[in-house]
C-alpha cells in the first residue's frame, strides 16, 4: 500500500529541492563544480516531481474521492528505474574527487570512469528493446523463483553492477594513496558520505524491496539528503573540502608531489606570477576586486587562469581570493593588535560578517574572536619569555 498523503509530502520536498538547487546554480558564478551540483539537483528534483505528479494524476483519475492509500504494482529489478538511477549515482559519485583535486577530472578521465555505467545502460536498453521477453517479478522471493529465466539473471547482474560501479568511483579518492590531494576532507564530506549511503540503501531497498513501503519512502530517502547537500553548497561553494595549505606550510614530500603534477611551463610560470602579485600587491584587499581585474593584472585568459588555480588546489577565483583574504587577516592580526575583528575583516577585503565568520570557522575550527584571543595569549607568553631571557 502506498500513502497518497506521503506523495504530497514528497511533492513539497521535491519543490524545496528544486528551489534550493536553483539557488545553488545562480550562486555558482565561476565555480564549475558548484554549477554542476546545481544542474544535477535541479534535474533530479524535476524528475522526482514529475514522477510524483504522475502518480497523483493516476490515483485521482476517474475517482470521485482521492483514496488515502492505494495499491501500486511494483516491478522488482526494473531496468528503466535502474538506468535512470545509476546515471544519477554516477554523477553523484564523482563530486568527492572533483572537490579534493580540482581540475583532475578531465573529459578523458570522466569517460573512463563512466565506462562501466555506460555498459550497464547500453545492455539494459538493448535488452529492454530487443529481447521481447520480460518476466514480471512482484516480490523478493519471485527473483529466486524465476532465477532460471535469462532476463532475470541479466537484470540481477546489472543491478549488482549498478551498485558496485558508482560506489567504486565514490571510494576512489579515499582508497588511492598515490593520488596527491592538495585539499583535505571537511566535515561536510562525512555528511556527503552518509547521504550517499542513505540514497544507495534506498535504491537497493526499492529494487529488492519487501513491500510497497519501499516505493513510498524512496522519494523522501533521495530528496531529503539532496536538500541537505544543497544547503551545504549554498553556505559554501566547495563544502566537501578545505582550502589547501599555503605553499610555505607544505611538508617536503608534499612539495615533491606537487612537482610531479603534469603542468605546462606556461601554467607554472603564470602560477609564480600569480603568487608574486598576491604577496607584493595584495589586490584582494579591495572588496570590488574581480576576476576581470585579475586577468588584466596577469595579462592572460580565464581558461589558463583556471588551470593555474586548479594546479594550486583551488576550485575557482572566489575560492582563491577568499583564501588569500583569510591568510591576510591572520597575518594582520599578529601585527595590528589594536584592531577589532570587524576592522581586520574589512581591511582584508571581506564585506559580509556572517559569511566571513562561517568561512573562518569552517577552516580554523574556531571563531575570529577566539583566534584573536589565542594570538594575544601567544604574544603575552612570548613577551614573558623574552623578558625572562633578558
Amino acid at each position: 500500500m502506498v500513502s497518497v498523503i506521503t506523495l504530497y509530502v514528497e511533492i513539497l520536498s521535491d519543490i524545496v529541492g528544486l528551489i534550493t538547487g536553483i539557488i545553488v546554480l545562480v550562486r555558482s558564478s565561476d565555480n564549475k563544480l558548484q554549477r554542476a551540483w546545481g544542474c544535477l539537483t535541479i534535474s533530479l528534483s524535476l524528475l522526482l516531481l514529475c514522477d510524483n505528479l504522475e502518480w497523483i494524476w493516476l490515483f485521482g483519475k476517474n475517482v470521485e474521492k482521492m483514496p488515502r492509500f492505494t495499491e501500486v504494482p511494483l516491478d522488482y529489478l526494473s531496468l528503466w528505474h535502474m538506468v535512470r538511477t545509476v546515471i544519477f549515482f554516477q554523477f553523484f559519485s564523482l563530486f568527492p574527487i572533483a572537490s579534493l583535486r580540482p581540475g583532475w577530472l578531465s573529459p578523458t578521465r570522466v569517460i573512463n570512469l563512466c565506462i562501466p555505467v555506460i555498459l550497464i545502460i547500453c545492455i539494459a536498453c538493448c535488452y529492454e528493446l530487443f529481447n521481447g521477453h520480460y518476466t514480471d517479478i512482484d516480490s523478493f522471493s519471485g527473483i529466486w523463483e524465476n532465477i532460471s529465466h535469462q532476463d532475470v539473471v541479466v537484470r540481477l547482474v546489472l543491478f549488482i553492477l549498478s551498485v558496485i560501479a558508482p560506489s567504486a568511483n565514490f571510494l576512489f579518492p579515499f582508497s588511492n594513496r598515490k593520488l596527491f590531494l592538495r585539499r583535505k576532507y571537511s566535515k561536510a564530506m562525512t555528511i556527503y558520505i552518509i547521504c550517499y549511503g542513505m540514497i544507495m540503501s534506498g535504491y537497493i531497498w526499492l529494487m529488492l524491496g519487501t513491500c510497497g513501503l519501499s516505493f513510498n519512502l524512496f522519494g523522501l530517502i533521495v530528496i531529503a539528503p539532496t536538500i541537505c547537500l544543497n544547503l551545504l553548497y549554498i553556505r559554501n561553494e566547495n563544502p566537501l573540502s578545505l582550502p589547501p595549505s599555503p605553499v610555505e606550510d607544505l611538508k617536503t614530500e608534499e612539495l615533491e608531489a606537487m612537482k610531479e603534477i603534469e603542468v605546462s611551463p606556461v601554467v607554472l610560470e603564470l602560477s609564480n606570477r600569480l603568487h608574486a602579485l598576491m604577496k607584493e600587491c595584495a589586490p584582494f584587499t579591495d572588496p570590488q576586486y574581480s576576476l576581470k581585474d585579475l586577468l588584466e593584472n596577469l595579462g592572460t585568459n580565464e581558461n589558463r587562469l583556471n588551470k593555474v588555480l586548479h594546479y594550486n588546489g583551488f576550485s575557482g577565483f572566489r575560492d582563491y581570493i577568499n583564501f588569500n583574504r583569510l591568510q591576510y587577516f591572520k597575518e594582520q592580526s599578529k601585527y595590528c593588535r589594536e584592531l577589532t575583528v570587524k576592522e581586520l575583516m574589512f581591511k582584508s577585503g571581506f564585506t559580509s560578517r556572517s559569511s566571513f565568520y562561517r568561512y573562518f570557522a569552517s577552516i580554523e575550527k574556531c571563531s575570529p574572536s577566539e583566534y584573536l584571543e589565542m594570538i594575544g595569549k601567544e604574544n603575552k607568553e612570548n613577551g614573558g619569555l623574552q623578558k625572562t631571557d633578558a
